[in-house]
């Protein structure tokens, strides 16, 4: 019994760190120009690619 609630623990613990912070992260890069010093945002991901 034990060992089952062991195993039931670490695979939630897995879980909690595999998908914790996933759909928060920023898909967006932010890349500053040489010439000007401008900083423009780019988006990643596939919502960047479009319709």
């Amino acid at each position: 019994m034990k060992k089952l609630v062991s195993m039931v623990l670490a695979l939630a613990v897995l879980a909690v760190f595999s998908f914790g912070c996933g759909p928060y992260v920023a898909k967006d890069t932010k890349v500053k120009c040489p010439k000007c010093g401008a900083v423009f945002t780019i988006d990643e991901g596939i919502k960047a690619i479009g319709p």
